[in-house]
Parts: C-alpha cells; sequence; structure tokens
C-alpha cells in the first residue's frame, strides 16, 4: 500500500498539479526498488543501472562500476582511472574512451597523471586529443571501436542485458560474475592460443 499511495503520489504530481517530478523522488518499478532511469541522447529509454567498465590491451575487464542514478559519462573517468592505477600499480600509457567521458577536466587530469595519449573517440568544442603522433590517435580511435564487440559479449554473452537476479545487491553480484566469467573466457583463449603456438 505505501507503494501504491507512492505511485499514486508521483501520477497526480505530474499529471494534476503540473510538476516535473524529478527522478530521484519517482518508483519505477514495485518489484525492483532500485531500479534507475537510462536516458542516452535520443535511444530509448531503459530501466536498470548504469555499468561503467574499463578495459586494458589484454582486453581482460580492469575496473568495473555499478552506478546508482544516471550520472554523466564525463564524471565518471577520473574515479575509474583512479581505480585502475590502485589496482595495478601503474599509470597507463594510453587512454581510449567513448566520446561521453570526453572534457576539459578529464583532459588535463590524464595529463597530470601522465598518460601520454589521450583519446576520446568523439570530441566537441575546442576540446582536442592529446597524441604522440597522428598514427597513434588512429590506432587507439580503432582500438576503442574495437571494445564494442565486448562490451556486446558482456551484454549478451554473459547475461547482462537483463538480469533475473533480485534486488540491489543481487544485480551488483551477478554484474560482478559475468565480469569474473568474462575475464576467465579472455584468459582463456589467450592460453590456448599460446599452446598452439608452442
Amino acid at each position: 500500500m505505501p507503494l501504491l499511495a507512492q505511485v499514486y503520489g508521483m501520477a497526480h504530481r505530474r499529471e494534476i498539479a503540473g510538476e516535473a517530478v524529478p527522478n530521484d523522488q519517482k518508483l519505477f518499478s514495485i518489484y525492483e526498488l532500485h531500479t534507475d532511469i537510462i536516458v542516452k541522447g535520443d535511444r530509448k529509454i531503459k530501466f536498470g543501472h548504469k555499468v561503467n567498465v574499463g578495459t586494458g590491451k589484454s582486453n581482460l575487464i580492469l575496473v568495473c562500476e555499478n552506478l546508482n542514478g544516471n550520472p554523466a559519462d564525463s564524471t565518471l573517468y577520473q574515479g575509474a582511472m583512479e581505480k585502475v592505477i590502485k589496482s595495478y600499480g601503474r599509470v597507463p600509457r594510453d587512454s581510449a574512451t567513448d566520446g561521453g567521458y570526453a572534457s576539459k577536466a578529464n583532459a588535463d587530469y590524464a595529463k597530470g597523471k601522465g598518460i601520454v595519449n589521450i583519446v576520446f573517440n568523439k570530441i566537441v568544442g575546442s576540446l582536442k586529443n592529446i597524441v604522440s603522433s597522428k598514427n597513434m590517435e588512429t590506432r587507439l580511435k580503432k582500438w576503442r571501436s574495437g571494445i564494442e564487440a565486448n562490451i556486446s559479449n558482456l551484454l549478451r554473452g554473459f547475461g547482462l542485458t537483463r538480469c533475473n537476479w533480485k534486488g540491489h545487491e543481487h544485480f551488483k553480484s551477478k554484474v560482478l560474475w559475468s565480469v569474473i566469467a568474462y575475464n576467465v573466457r579472455v584468459m582463456t583463449a589467450v592460453l590456448i592460443m599460446q599452446l598452439k603456438g608452442a
């Protein structure tokens, strides 16, 4: 009954009072109360949680963050990079990201950390990629585009397009176990290739 009262209150505020109800005050699922709304540009609205992943040249997932709400990608770069540096004890030489992560603050942060090549797949305004050569910029952009296949594999091959595990803690566990399984699969494929080459 309290949930129905909340849904009624949201509908009344929006439809009768003409009020714009902020997303953090909305209830998107009476079964999974933790559900967030995710809007990506002009694309269709989705419900669930945003997951931020970062990979290395090995294609292993090096960092994975389960996020609440729908934070802008540009706000996620520095925290994810700090986790990579702390976990692996070194600063990556190169950084190539999706265009949503592009910002002057992120470029300055990466440069300050000592990252040599900083490439945002799509940039706007006066922001420029920082690279040692045009060839390196092209290579990093191509590598970043290739990561889409890994993300698709994680989503479809390891069941992250839809999570049937109930509750927020179980959602986070599903993401973590999917990432672990994905990384094991990548390491197994590399090992098999090395054994075949030996």
